[in-house]
């Protein structure tokens, strides 16, 4: 009786540890329930942002295939094209009709001088003639002074041939104008220019070659009329008199009034015999240089040059011995 007792007591005495351990027991229980029921909701909100992924990923490249479940497509039908609707014009720009073609777009105007160009077909070539008419002021209805000239190019330099000149619009053309040496630098003779210069363009028409008036120093030299001698048997025929005292290898320092670039020495000693005003040239034989001269001074050695002196009546006791 005593043990029951005993053991009553000490289970009375262990019923508060018991509730304890119970509501230990319990509380732990809560929380393993709580954790699992949050694990599982992670759980399912990572799975369902890894299926908004694919679905993003599968709408951006739909050749992605096999990594997902495939979602059946509906077919949906292409839209009719319909026409792209016109711009609409910006009110602030103007509306404006474009300007015809000129009638004559050869024909440049600067500083009041009308330019026209045409081109003609001469010695295998196709040349550029240009006639500038020159007005005082825009008002004008007449110009005062025209002129033509043709550009070519000679071993990579332009050339300018003046091929014609005209002092009011009543003037017949003065052609050519060029000198004969320029003319021959650029590949043409007088008939030459002068075919050019009749393809002008002028404003009131066109002139043929018998309408130009060639100026005297483009004829050259008019030759000498034969002087007839009486028939003397006995006597010699007359010898032709020698134009020029030529000195090879000599230069005439000073007088030069003109200088020739580009020329040979025939063309060189042609310009100073068709010249009054020239008495002597010197010709640059490397340079091709052509000094002519209306002064004559003493001949000095020179090397590489070669001078003309034109011969005039013979002076008595006068010395040449450098000339030959």
């Amino acid at each position: 009786m005593l043990e029951k007792a005993i053991e009553q007591v000490l289970l009375r005495a262990s019923i508060p540890t018991l509730q304890a351990q119970a509501e230990a027991l319990e509380k732990t229980n809560k929380a393993v329930a709580i954790r699992r029921i949050a694990t599982g909701a992670a759980i399912a909100l990572v799975a369902i942002g890894i299926g908004l992924g694919i679905k993003f990923a599968l709408d951006r490249n739909p050749n992605l295939t096999g990594q997902v479940p495939q979602i059946q497509a509906q077919a949906i039908p292409d839209p009719v094209p319909q026409p792209p609707a016109p711009a609409p014009r910006p009110p602030d720009i103007p509306v404006t009709k474009s300007d015809p073609a000129p009638t004559q777009p050869d024909i440049i105007t600067t500083n009041f001088t009308k330019f026209a160009n045409r081109q003609v077909e001469l010695l295998g070539r196709t040349w550029t003639v240009s006639v500038g008419h020159h007005f005082d002021n825009e008002a004008d209805t007449s110009w005062n002074q025209a002129w033509c000239y043709t550009l070519t190019k000679v071993n990579g330099v332009e050339v300018k041939v003046e091929l014609a000149d005209r002092k009011s619009p009543n003037a017949k053309p003065v052609a050519p104008t060029a000198n004969l040496a320029t003319m021959q630098h650029a590949g043409l003779d007088i008939n030459d220019a002068l075919a050019l210069a009749s393809r002008c363009p002028w404003s009131d028409g066109n002139f043929s070659v018998a309408d130009l008036q060639v100026p005297a120093s483009a004829k050259g030299p008019m030759p000498t009329p034969p002087v007839l001698q009486p028939s003397l048997p006995s006597l010699p025929p007359p010898q032709p008199q020698q134009e020029f005292i030529a000195a090879d290898d000599f230069d005439i320092p000073g007088g030069d009034y003109r200088v020739e670039k580009e020329v040979s020495l025939e063309l060189c000693t042609s310009l100073c015999r068709s010249e009054a005003q020239c008495r002597a040239y010197t010709h640059n034989k490397t340079a091709r240089w052509c000094f002519l001269k209306d002064r004559v001074g003493e001949a000095q050695r020179f090397v590489g040059a070669f001078s003309g002196l034109k011969k005039t009546a013979p002076t008595a006791g006068s010395s040449n011995a450098q000339w030959r």
